[in-house]
């Protein structure tokens, strides 16, 4: 499976199964996915400056970006994943949120992060967690992590529990 293929399964495992599931939670409104409009350039900026996944409109209130996550296996880590470094060199989501999250305001950034972790079909989800993407970085900076090395990267590994005001309990399943 290519990475576009993985790509649009997330997406399409967010959209049918986790939004209607933490939508309360989040506000409700409209959802149009970003990351998935390769022929779109503020799509793309959202999706690769900004890491925004998703991007949340909530009639008469405003708007506001999203990042997802969605993990395919057999089991839920209950935990957020932050690529921290690659191994290219390549700039990451952790630096990209520093530098945004330290702009004063000046650079946009998720407002919410979604982790969900679904299983190996695709149909069942195991679990997920909605937390303000300040909190995460915030357990980050107070040292609230593990790290976990792949074959090309490493990643922040925070623990749903670590994560203050984080929505877990009513969407653990």
């Amino acid at each position: 499976m290519s990475w576009l293929d993985d790509l649009n399964r997330s997406n399409r495992f967010f959209n049918n199964v986790v939004w209607p599931l933490i939508s309360d939670y989040c506000g409700g409104g409209i959802i149009r996915p970003v990351e998935i409009l390769r022929d779109n350039e503020l799509a793309a900026d959202l999706d690769l400056l900004c890491g925004i996944d998703v991007w949340q409109r909530i009639e008469g209130v405003g708007c506001r970006g999203i990042a997802s996550r969605v993990q395919f296996g057999n089991k839920n880590w209950r935990t957020f994943t932050i690529r921290k470094e690659r191994d290219s060199g390549a700039r990451t989501e952790y630096q990209k949120r520093m530098e945004a999250i330290n702009s004063g305001g000046q650079f946009l950034y998720p407002y919410l992060t979604v982790q969900a972790y679904a299983d190996t079909t695709g149909k069942q989800l195991l679990g997920c967690a909605v937390a303000s993407t300040d909190e995460i970085f915030k357990a980050i900076q107070e040292n609230r992590y593990t790290i976990r090395r792949t074959s090309n990267a490493s990643f922040f590994v925070i623990k749903y529990e670590d994560v203050y005001m984080c929505n877990f309990a009513d969407f653990y399943l």
